[in-house]
């Protein structure tokens, strides 16, 4: 793989006159570009991620074939991809599947591809970070923001309250949306999944002053503090302010119609809420990005980082600076394409001139979410290699207290001494 080392990084994306025209139909292993998204899946987002499509065609000659999966497939259809050797040309991909993706050896190594000086030169080395594992950049960063709670604001008018602030006044609001507002679930909270449970878990944890797995591997979460967390979750299951079986898609639809007072997501939400409460704009009146209830008074509300990114997969298409591979993903990079696709997500660009872009500057709603999320925290389960395996273990004992197969204490400990053995065979 050629570094590039004559070229400014702006004049590979203005190359596109020189490149050259793709075949149709060309496989993915072959010269042809192809784009496995999971935006691209998602009805609302489908035109957004066609218009990324047209725009790079557009600029650089470059046609790219997309593939959509859904979110919670993506990985899987990867390695099976991986196994019958047709892997895609480049793949959207979550920041907390990177390390598990970076195990295999198709990946492609950005810093050869692109060039680390490249990257630098567009984007702070705390954004690239994120496409970094083991001081290789193995992906893109394409969106960033943060992890975090948001409300209602109609719903919570409908029954009385303001935002809470603790946990306590957060469990009286959630009864008082269960009292007031008919055939809602308070709080969508994510109970189905091994890709979306950690996250909620993960944050009712850092409320109640826990950790999950620390920098060094090592498991804390058979602590008090989990086990309050998850102790708080299964008594609000049993007082029916959060529901069984609800996936992130389906805490978005309930929320954006009205029939949820909280829920945790990224700042793609307002996406979502603008298209499933059919109201476009006028929904952005009742998101309100808020911060985390904390345990008391005076604690820091916790979020956690998050953010797509988009890796490629060594083939004759990415093959060096002119390859049509790699300028599909620097016309990622680009101002036209963060200065669209990200804003139009509700998510913030990665690149340093995209971020200085009055849609970014100007808008309420970012500066909101920015105020409520605070610095955010990396997430303690996806930096590990591991990570599908310790998301399944984790969320199979979440599953089972909220269920009242085990109580908080049993689930606790069995989610502990599983994942140190997930750990120990990691190595």
């Amino acid at each position: 793989m050629t570094t590039i080392s004559r070229r400014q990084f702006g004049g590979l994306l203005a190359a596109g006159a020189a490149s050259m025209a793709l075949t149709r139909g060309a496989a993915a292993q072959g010269d042809g570009v192809s784009f496995m998204s999971f935006s691209y899946a998602e009805e609302p987002n489908k035109p957004l991620v066609q218009k990324l499509l047209d725009g790079c065609k557009a600029a650089t000659g470059v046609s790219v074939e997309p593939i959509g999966s859904a979110w919670g497939d993506v990985q899987k259809n990867i390695l099976l991809r991986q196994r019958s050797r047709t892997l895609p040309t480049t793949a959207q991909l979550s920041e907390r599947w990177l390390p598990a993706m970076a195990q295999l050896p198709e990946i492609v190594n950005l810093d050869e591809a692109i060039g680390r000086d490249k990257l630098l030169a567009v984007m702070d080395p705390k954004v690239l970070a994120m496409g970094q594992v083991g001081g290789k950049t193995f992906a893109i960063p394409l969106i960033t923001g943060s992890i975090g709670m948001i409300a209602n604001k109609e719903v919570l008018e409908k029954a009385g309250v303001g935002v809470p602030q603790t946990i306590d006044q957060f469990r009286a609001a959630c009864l008082a949306v269960r009292d007031k507002v008919a055939n809602s679930v308070p709080f969508a909270a994510a109970t189905k999944n091994p890709n979306s449970i950690p996250l909620d878990f993960m944050i009712m944890v850092w409320a109640h002053g826990g950790r999950i797995i620390d920098e060094t591997g090592k498991v804390l979460v058979n602590s008090p503090e989990a086990k309050a967390a998850l102790g708080l979750m299964a008594g609000m299951m049993k007082d029916r302010l959060i529901a069984p079986e609800i996936d992130r898609p389906d805490s978005r639809r309930l929320f954006a119609q009205g029939a949820a007072a909280f829920y945790i997501d990224a700042p793609q939400t307002r996406a979502f809420v603008r298209s499933f409460s059919g109201k476009g704009e006028a929904a952005d009146a009742f998101v309100l990005p808020m911060k985390t209830p904390v345990l008391k008074a005076g604690d820091t509300p916790r979020s956690i980082q998050w953010g797509h990114l988009v890796s490629a997969f060594k083939s004759p298409a990415v093959s060096g600076a002119d390859s049509p591979g790699v300028k599909w993903l620097a016309y990622l990079l680009s101002d036209a394409a963060q200065g669209s696709f990200p804003p139009a997500l509700s998510a913030l660009p990665t690149t340093k001139s995209a971020q200085a872009m009055p849609i970014v500057q100007n808008d309420p709603f970012f500066k909101a979410w920015a105020e409520a999320t605070g610095t955010p925290l990396t997430n303690e389960i996806g930096v590990w290699s591991n990570a599908p395996e310790l998301s399944t273990i984790l969320s199979e004992e979440v599953q089972a207290a909220l269920l009242g197969q085990k109580t908080a204490d049993q689930a606790i400990g069995s989610m502990a001494s599983r994942m140190e053995a997930s750990m120990a065979k990691k190595g």
